[in-house]
């Protein structure tokens, strides 16, 4: 117990004031929050997508002769398509709200996507742009012409290098009129430096900025080691009592979304989703098998053994109040009610369960006996439904989740046995004291 004393000391002391100035860094608030603003558009294609899978005999005969089948595609790739100009327009507009620039926001993300088109000109041949660098590709290039053009039309604007305008002038007008300079010289800048990697051994900044930036950042997010190294970090923060997964996730998230754009590609050309046809395990769709069956930590199985077995009266309850949040994997009544936070004896099997679903949900798709999932679902479906969905309706990833859950509950029953018995002494003996303080005030 002193280990974990020191443990959750040193969480306190050091890691905790890191970590909420890093879940409070406004550039990672808005990558993060860009990202989900493109969710509408994944959502919507996979919906698509997963409608020409559905399970139902000489189903896909019909929409090949049909035709219907193309105009899903079309639908899909019109959503996947504009990923990277969506997350272009949503982190400016976001950062622009952590500046307090509330009312440049919106001038602010048009400055940021025409930025985006300018380092486009380079891939134009022949009079015709080159769609691919539109979408999920170019998901990296978007983030940082975002973050690039808001920092320098922050500082444009601070200097009060603009055109104002007397206030009688309507306040639409002004504000147009306030970010003239800044777009000149915004996008001024971006087709400079377009200009100047053109000439070099680059086909354009967005090739540019995926070979320097994009490779590394693949390696690490689509590796079982890179994998492993943000479930365990997601899962410390959640146990100091700081919201994992927006701080890891603010990182993460473009490359996992980058991986599902990817994998719904291959899966919308018919192509086996197997790892041995390119698909990618790391995806938004991967983390919902995984870490997050019933939220972060994978505590589904926490739950139900809390809701059918807990003896004692604290765990009774938090089983009641989490059950249905749970299935939904929203899990915060069970993390801050048990808690699992700074909690010694729960910590453990919290930070082990989503590590080791992850590993053996890594290597049954690496090795081909489970389908990878290639569609993004709202992240609120209830488990074994979202990986059917997701996998284009595999019986096997609903088998693999069923499987987890079960997996999950022999991981968490020792330590909530330990902790319940613990519970369970600390009610009797509180109970013990208020009957005899009872019977005192009685005999008074």
């Amino acid at each position: 117990m002193k280990f974990f004393e020191k443990f959750n000391s040193i969480l306190e002391r050091y890691f905790v004031p890191i970590a909420n100035k890093v879940a409070a860094q406004r550039h990672v608030v808005a990558i993060k929050d860009g990202i989900i603003m493109t969710m509408p558009l994944t959502i919507t294609g996979s919906i698509f997508l997963i409608l020409g899978f559905l399970p139902i005999p000489g189903y896909k005969e019909l929409l090949d002769q049909s035709g219907i089948g193309q105009y899903f595609s079309y639908i899909a790739g019109g959503c996947f398509g504009i990923i990277a100009l969506v997350a272009t327009l949503g982190v400016a507009y976001r950062l622009s709200n952590g500046y307090n620039m509330g009312e440049l926001a919106i001038s602010n993300a048009i400055i940021a996507l025409a930025s985006y088109f300018v380092t486009l000109s380079p891939t134009v041949v022949n009079g015709q742009l080159n769609m691919n660098y539109l979408g999920s590709g170019s998901l990296f290039t978007g983030v940082i012409v975002a973050l690039i053009s808001v920092e320098i039309i922050r500082k444009i604007v601070s200097k009060g290098i603009v055109i104002s305008l007397p206030d009688s002038v309507p306040p639409a007008i002004s504000k147009t009129f306030m970010a003239l300079i800044p777009a000149v010289i915004t996008i001024t800048f971006w087709g400079v430096l377009s200009a100047i990697v053109v000439n070099t051994n680059f086909k354009n900044l967005h090739d540019a900025v995926n070979i320097i930036v994009g490779m590394p950042l693949r390696f690490v997010g689509t590796s079982l080691l890179g994998q492993l190294f943000a479930v365990f970090m997601i899962m410390v923060l959640w146990c100091a009592g700081i919201h994992g997964s927006t701080i890891v996730e603010g990182i993460m998230s473009p490359i996992w979304l980058e991986n599902t754009l990817h994998n719904a590609a291959l899966a919308e050309k018919g192509i086996e989703n197997i790892v041995a046809n390119g698909f990618i395990l790391s995806t938004e769709p991967f983390k919902s098998l995984t870490f997050n069956i019933g939220g972060s930590g994978s505590t589904i199985g926490l739950v139900l053994l809390m809701f059918f077995m807990a003896k004692s009266k604290q765990m009774k309850e938090v089983g009641k109040v989490s059950i249905t949040p749970s299935l939904f994997n929203i899990n915060e009544p069970v993390i801050f009610g048990a808690p699992i936070v700074m909690n010694p004896i729960l910590i453990v099997p919290f930070i082990i369960n989503p590590l080791l679903i992850t590993t053996i949900t890594w290597f049954l798709m690496k090795w081909n006996i489970v389908r990878v999932p290639f569609a993004a679902v709202p992240w609120t479906t209830p488990p074994v439904i979202s990986g059917f969905l997701s996998s284009g309706f595999s019986i096997s990833v609903a088998i693999l989740t069923i499987f987890s859950i079960i997996l999950s509950m022999i991981v968490y029953y020792p330590f909530l046995k330990i902790y319940d018995k613990q519970l369970m002494e600390q009610e009797q003996s509180e109970d013990e004291e208020e009957s005899l303080q009872s019977l005192l005030d009685d005999l008074n």
